[in-house]
């Protein structure tokens, strides 16, 4: 069984980039006077990138959504195992006198890594039913 978590992912950062590279309208007008008025990013002279933002949070929210359990076991993976390596290297730190306690960090970026692999895995199935 092969898992295609990246296909979607960049797909999305893709349109991302693709509809932030929009071109944006000018954001000043002329006045009655003749002279630019600053009206913001997000004013109506400026709707092309209005409208690129909006086009990214909803691909965005979508793919999100199509992806939340996986985005779940992530997170909670994560978590969890940054929780248990930190505790892991503080009691080994307890024990030693201290002589671990350098360790600490990086026990808990490898217990993320290690949790978040395995709540991604848990996660995924979930996501894709059919498959």
């Amino acid at each position: 069984m092969r898992h295609r978590t990246g296909r979607p992912l960049a797909a999305a950062g893709f349109a991302t980039l693709v509809l932030m590279a929009a071109p944006v309208a000018q954001a000043a007008s002329p006045t009655s006077e003749g002279r630019a008025e600053w009206r913001g990013w997000l004013s109506d002279s400026a709707g092309g990138l209005r409208d690129g933002a909006e086009r990214a949070i909803i691909l965005g929210g979508a793919l999100l959504y199509q992806n939340r359990h996986t985005v779940a076991g992530l997170t909670l993976g994560c978590l969890a195992g940054g929780a248990v390596g930190a505790t892991g290297a503080v009691a080994a730190g307890a024990a030693t006198g201290g002589a671990a306690l350098p360790a600490t960090g990086p026990a808990a970026a490898l217990g993320c890594a290690l949790g978040a692999a395995a709540g991604g895995a848990m996660g995924r199935p979930l996501d894709r039913p059919m498959e």
